[in-house]
């Protein structure tokens, strides 16, 4: 899987970097949905043209230092992007998101309890990554959704994609969504409901599968969804 290859390089180096720094850091984003699925079969994940990252921070002051010691690393701000958090490392694009927004003026409303309840993921050679546990992570992508950043058109919108990508490979995900107790688990359930009520979103959920097996796959997501939200 030659994407999911690359990703991890990209993650590993920034990975590697963080290590030195005292800040929590989680990956989120397109470049780490692959990590979230484990049918062996499953089709290669899409290519990301960045790496996405929430760090925890306590005001506007521990940012500052933050972007100071990012800086001193080797880190360049991306100024041509006119994205504020973005940067530029050894050819990396990285969004270095804060948990709070009130220090860039943005954020996910999922960021905080994610960075509180994230996972140890290892990658290989002793490597370690956070990551957020699988509701968590599709809640923000849900969110991410909700926000339209990325059009209406879900048949083009990468955030969509990456939820059609956990919910086709990842293979015991309605028992772990039906099992939650909690807000989050509402939260999925409702936005779950949504998108069954867009009048075209079966050729949405096709238009993010393979082809030869698309017809099969979108039924079977629609099945999971119906029972995750009765």
């Amino acid at each position: 899987m030659k994407n999911n290859h690359n990703n991890i390089i990209r993650i590993k180096v920034l990975a590697e970097a963080f290590s030195s720094l005292s800040n929590k850091i989680v990956f989120v984003g397109g470049a780490v949905v692959e990590l979230y699925c484990d049918d062996p079969a499953r089709a290669e994940v899409r290519p990301t043209n960045d790496v996405d990252v929430v760090v925890e921070l306590h005001n506007k002051g521990s940012y500052a230092i933050l972007e100071e010691k990012l800086r001193k690393m080797g880190f360049k701000n991306d100024v041509f992007s006119g994205v504020i958090c973005r940067y530029i490392y050894h050819d990396i694009v990285v969004d270095i998101m804060p948990d709070d927004e009130n220090i860039l003026g943005f954020t996910n409303i999922w960021y905080k309890e994610g960075l509180q309840n994230s996972l140890t993921y290892n990658l290989d050679d002793g490597l370690n990554i956070q990551i957020f546990p699988l509701e968590l992570f599709l809640a923000s992508k849900f969110e991410a959704l909700n926000s339209n950043r990325h059009g209406n058109d879900y048949r083009l919108n990468s955030d969509f994609e990456d939820i059609i990508y956990i919910f086709d490979n990842r293979l015991k995900i309605k028992e772990e969504i039906i099992n939650l107790e909690n807000d989050v688990k509402l939260f999925l359930q409702k936005s779950l409901s949504t998108l069954l009520k867009r009048p075209y979103i079966e050729e949405e959920i096709s238009s993010n599968l393979e082809i030869s097996s698309s017809k099969a796959r979108t039924a079977r997501i629609l099945s999971i969804w119906k029972t995750i939200i009765l």
